[in-house]
């Protein structure tokens, strides 16, 4: 109920989702570069597949030699040949 009064309230004042629920944003860049922001661990990392935990959700990038370019407390960037993106809500 508390969630719902919130997301009733940023939308009501027109404020970003991303900035006041946490939501990840996902970029993507051609199929060649992916940028997340708002995540909060790396949870696998191998160069087929990169598993990330963001606020509200688990975020798979799966392809062929996918390797993280940069990273920082709020968002990073990954390149490779991305074949998908999934998101599943925790």
């Amino acid at each position: 109920m508390a969630n719902k009064i919130k997301t009733t309230a940023v939308s009501a004042m027109k404020l970003p989702r991303d900035v006041c629920m946490g939501e990840a944003l996902v970029s993507m860049e051609g199929r060649h570069s992916l940028v997340i922001e708002n995540y909060r661990n790396i949870l696998l990392y191998t160069e087929n597949e990169v598993k990330i935990q963001a606020r509200t959700c688990k975020i798979s990038v799966r392809g062929k030699g996918l390797s993280i370019q940069y990273y920082d407390k709020e968002e990073m960037k990954i390149t490779g040949r991305i074949a998908s993106v999934e998101m599943d809500a925790i």
